[in-house]
């Protein structure tokens, strides 16, 4: 990866716990040679396939959502283009390269998909994405530019799109089948059949396309919809308690199964004209076999004969017949929905159906049996109730690709281990660059302090210092009784700040105040009444008081504001009702914006600790959208935020006044004569004095792929700099060669 011109080079310390990896969608590229999964955590996996013996290993983790991932899709029509596409429960979407895992293009759209569908144009020249989701309409995107080229609207009650199939009938069969172009079939959350047919030439220009056709039927809140491929007279619609066949003609009601006891009905896909699969959120899969004498179309001429082996065996073949059942022997419950597919492969002559399915355990594939008609008779005349049941063909998860490492992945702190492999879990971790030190939260509560580059040898280079029990040197800080949750080194963020002041959160409720170069606790803050969960610095342009302050936040929806000079909470702000998700700061007008999970805004005054106002809805979001502007307009030079009065420093005189606050009423005076001298003196922020921060040869960052996971660290050595101070440190010890000759 390059940051700005220098070249840098990342590695990941993972430590000898595997990441948690709970799949909420699968996908395995065109050529067999990659599985992807995504997770609900956001980040999403590569598998390396073995395209032969299917075994799967664990190649790359691309973090690049925030929210759990929905759906994946191919991007290419050419197999050697390996592209996928990903959208996330936030809206998030992104173009991945599955060859070297980078993120090619990445967009926010305010629609959330449930369903991707791509679909290769008439020409065969590009694929387009048909996205549905939580809104009305059928989106058709560009996997490249993640761009809309053109929605499909709807006239007749429209509603959320919850089924969505895109196919190219060969013929007219039936008024659902105007043209012989692209048929697009969708199905609303109320039941409302939806078709329209695509010309060819649409684009972001044309007019709104409104469905040719549509028909209520008695199918609520669908979750998938598929034409069958091999006789497009029928069409499998799945909900969530029962799973249909329905005739494309004129959408009549075939047949009809419900889901087993105690399981719910996720998807399923046709095996063959008469044969569907299904699944169910327990991870089984469950094959029928399809009346012939229920289903219409050529491609079932065959299969009426069959009914005739049915009969013979004694089975009443008028409503689907479960055959086989694909089960994990063993198999606990699972903890959330898995994400199942069903996958068809070409190996020379043969063609081999896989359905694959991803849980928080892992990856399960089983090879979907090839049943004769005269095989599926012997089953019925053998045992009519028991189905076939077939165990999985592999099973692999990340925690066994872990085990079988050897030697095991090696962590930031492996030195400190007891050696039996379940050491103290780290939860927090910062790095002080111009210190070359790491600091290292733990669960037992204890702060660790080490040398970077010392303990990054000891981990990556082999030698004789691997054997020293008591290196490299490190300082434990013990104050706290429970998880360290987060570190702030305050000189680091602003050169204001004392440079020794180490500050940390706990699971304790505390905030802790360190020495950093003593290793004393200097002061303990008591104020919250929950888990400390976040630390920050307020902004440069604050009151001198504030400036002098961290930002705390914790999980009983508290917000603090704490003096590190008056060792004392300077404010509390406590009437939040539900969990803060963020923090803006209006330093000119003396206010803390905290925003929550519920969309509402509290609006604090930092100098005098009171509620000014409290906003919802529209005006919520754009006073949190104005911090934004107002901190890009400010860090440009200008003290933006006057336009709607709130940084009159009038304002503030008189609220101080109201209040009987004399520190407010001092510091308002000060902005008004800094207002004064700036508008006469016509003097902006001085830039000149912004030193640039030069490269540093390393940099370490810790992560979490789980809250619940213990904290991993990416090294990120910057090849230029690192050459630099490798040149220094030689020239530096020639000439004190040069210099002890001249001694002699």
């Amino acid at each position: 990866m390059t940051a700005g011109t220098s070249l840098v080079v990342p590695i990941v310390l993972w430590g000898r716990i595997a990441p948690t990896h709970c799949i909420s969608c699968i996908y395995l590229s065109r050529d067999q040679k990659t599985l992807v999964t995504g997770c609900y955590d956001g980040q999403i996996c590569l598998w390396q396939v073995d395209p032969e013996t299917i075994k799967m290993s664990p190649r790359c983790l691309l973090v690049g959502h925030t929210a759990p991932i929905m759906c994946l899709s191919r991007a290419s029509v050419i197999m050697e283009q390996n592209y996928i596409v990903s959208s996330s429960e936030s809206g998030e979407m992104c173009t991945w390269d599955l060859v070297d895992g980078k993120c090619r293009e990445a967009v926010k759209l305010s629609s959330v998909h449930t369903q991707m569908l791509p679909y290769v144009s008439a020409g065969g020249e590009d694929v387009r994405l048909f996205c549905s989701g939580y809104y009305p309409e059928v989106l058709v995107m560009d996997p490249f530019s993640l761009e809309v080229l053109f929605t499909l609207s709807s006239r007749v009650n429209p509603d959320w799109i919850s089924a969505l199939h895109v196919l190219r009938p060969a013929k007219r069969k039936g008024r659902f089948y105007v043209h012989t172009n692209d048929v697009v079939l969708a199905l609303t959350t109320t039941g409302t059949v939806k078709v329209w047919t695509l010309l060819g030439h649409e684009n972001r220009n044309s007019e709104p396309l409104y469905e040719h056709e549509s028909k209520q039927i008695r199918c609520l809140n669908a979750l998938a919809m598929t034409c069958c491929p091999y006789n497009q007279r029928t069409v499998l619609i799945v909900c969530s308690k029962h799973w249909q066949i329905y005739d494309a003609g004129d959408f009549s009601l075939l047949c009809s199964i419900t889901s087993p006891c105690g399981e719910r009905w996720m998807a399923g896909d046709f095996l063959a004209a008469d044969r569907v699969i299904l699944w169910s959120d327990e991870g089984h899969g469950y094959l029928y076999k399809l009346p012939a004498n229920k289903l219409k179309g050529k491609a079932l001429s065959s299969s009426v004969a069959d009914n005739k082996n049915f009969h013979t065996a004694g089975v009443e073949y008028d409503q689907p017949y479960l055959y086989c059942t694909l089960t994990q022997p063993g198999d606990k419950p699972l903890s959330c929905p898995p994400a199942m597919r069903l996958v068809t492969v070409q190996k020379q002559t043969k063609t081999l159906k896989y359905l694959l399915r991803g849980d928080s355990e892992g990856v399960v594939l089983w090879t979907v049996p090839e049943v004769t008609t005269q095989q599926l008779a012997q089953i019925c005349q053998n045992d009519r109730s028991t189905p076939l049941s077939l165990p999985p063909t592999i099973k692999t998860s990340i925690a066994m690709a872990w085990e079988e490492m050897k030697p095991p992945p090696v962590g930031i702190l492996d030195q400190l281990d007891s050696g039996d492999g379940h050491g103290i879990k780290l939860t927090a971790s910062i790095y002080l660059p111009q210190q070359s030190r790491l600091v290292v939260g733990r669960e037992d509560g204890s702060i660790i302090i080490v040398p970077a580059t010392q303990t990054v040898m000891l981990q990556l280079l082999h030698g004789n210092h691997q054997q020293y029990d008591d290196w490299p040197p490190h300082q434990v800080l013990l104050g706290h009784s429970g998880r360290v949750n987060c570190l702030l080194y305050p000189h680091g963020a602003a050169p204001r700040y004392d440079r020794a002041h180490l500050v940390s959160g706990s699971v304790d409720f505390a905030v802790c105040l360190w020495d950093l170069y003593a290793g004393t606790l200097i002061h303990r803050f008591c104020v919250h009444a929950g888990e400390i969960t976040q630390l920050m610095v307020p902004p440069d342009n604050c009151s001198p008081r504030i400036q002098k302050c961290v930002c705390s936040v914790a999980s009983d929806h508290s917000v603090t504001l704490l003096s590190l000079a008056e060792r004392k909470c300077v404010v509390l702000a406590s009437r939040h009702l539900f969990p803060v998700v963020t923090i803006k700061w209006r330093p000119l007008d003396d206010f803390m914006i905290v925003g929550c999970s519920d969309g509402a805004v509290y609006v604090w005054q930092m100098e005098t600790g009171h509620l000014d106002r409290v906003l919802h809805g529209i005006i919520a979001e754009e006073v949190l959208y104005a911090c934004d502007e107002n901190t890009i307009a400010a860090s440009g030079g200008s003290a933006a935020g006057g336009e709607l009065g709130l940084a009159n420093p009038a304002v503030h005189f008189f609220r101080g006044l109201r209040h009987r606050n004399l520190s407010a009423i001092r510091h308002a005076t000060q902005r008004g004569l800094h207002q004064l001298q700036q508008l006469h003196g016509g003097q902006g922020v001085d830039h000149g004095n912004q030193i640039k921060t030069k490269g540093t040869p390393l940099m370490i960052q810790g992560f979490r792929s789980n809250p619940k996971d213990p904290e991993s660290h990416i090294l990120f050595f910057d090849i230029e700099a690192l050459i630099g101070n490798v040149s220094f440190v030689f020239l530096v010890d020639t000439l004190d060669c040069q210099n002890f000759y001249k001694d002699i």
